[in-house]
């Protein structure tokens, strides 16, 4: 499972790297494409690591994840309902904040994911060295 984890990490890192770097050529439209690529892959990461996280002792870090999910998905639903209603560059200060957002979230990720796979590999060195010495 940590061979899994560790894929799902560095595909995660090259998705955001690419994101990145298409700045340079594709503009905003590769990196919006490429956030919202990566954001559905953590989505999904995150729903299956949720319980690796809460049994493992980083469920707070866990949470804070999804908390900053929802709000951040929440305002950018939101920018779009009031869309008709408000001025369109309101509505595009709110869209700008929720997209910087999404930058930080996916970055935050990233960091306690790699915590969790760096318990797991120290578990495991742990575990290896208490059998060897029975």
């Amino acid at each position: 499972m940590k061979t899994i984890r560790k894929i799902d990490y560095y595909v995660q890192l090259i998705l955001g790297s690419l994101m990145l770097l298409s700045i340079s050529f594709l503009f905003f439209y590769g990196c919006l494409s490429g956030l919202f690529i990566l954001g559905c892959w953590q989505l999904l990461s995150a729903v299956f690591n949720t319980k690796a996280f809460i049994f493992t002792g980083h469920s707070k870090q866990e949470m804070g994840y999804w908390i900053f999910c929802i709000t951040d998905l929440t305002i950018l639903f939101l920018s779009g309902y009031f869309a008709k209603t408000f001025n369109a560059g309101i509505v595009q200060v709110f869209i700008w904040i929720a997209m910087s957002g999404a930058v930080i979230i996916a970055i935050y990720y990233l960091k306690i994911y790699n915590d969790l796979i760096q318990f797991f590999s120290l578990r495991d060195e742990l575990d290896g060295l208490t059998k060897s010495k029975h």
